[in-house]
């Protein structure tokens, strides 16, 4: 599997009907991790911009999956193949007794 990142932009203003996307979503998105499809999922403090990684065999997968979020019409992104991802995610801690 490849990894793609995913940036996306949002709206200065959120409306009322983006807030009224964000229970489909969240339930989009949790269903996309429990599929292993989306590895990581961040919005900055600013509700400016999101990063998305995925695992998915090609960049197109990973833009149909980007493209059915229910705030789609609300954003703007970018998908790039990633060369590193890195991550202690899921990892087990090591404890040295």
């Amino acid at each position: 599997m490849k990894k793609f990142l995913c940036t996306f932009m949002l709206p200065a203003l959120l409306e009322e009907s983006f807030w009224e996307q964000i229970p489909s979503h969240r339930k989009y998105i949790n269903a996309q991790m429990e599929a292993e499809k989306i590895v990581t999922y961040s919005v900055n403090q600013s509700r400016s911009r999101g990063w998305v990684v995925l695992n998915t065999e090609t960049e197109a997968e990973a833009r149909r999956i980007i493209e059915r979020f229910p705030i789609r019409r609300f954003i703007h992104f970018e998908m790039e193949e990633l060369f590193i991802f890195d991550s202690m995610i899921g990892a087990p801690r090591l404890v040295l007794n």
